[in-house]
């Protein structure tokens, strides 16, 4: 029984670290594709 329950543990917790790898790994992408706009801005300005 403690073995399945420590399975279920580490699922759950190798679950919750791919959630939050994804959810940083989304964040950089969006922030590069701000910065890449603010960039173009600042061209389309001069």
């Amino acid at each position: 029984m403690f073995e399945l329950l420590k399975d279920l543990l580490l699922i759950s917790l190798g679950a919750g670290i791919g959630i939050v790898t994804i959810a940083i790994i989304k964040a950089g992408s969006m922030a590069d594709k701000r910065m890449e706009e603010m960039k173009t801005e600042r061209n389309e300005e001069k």
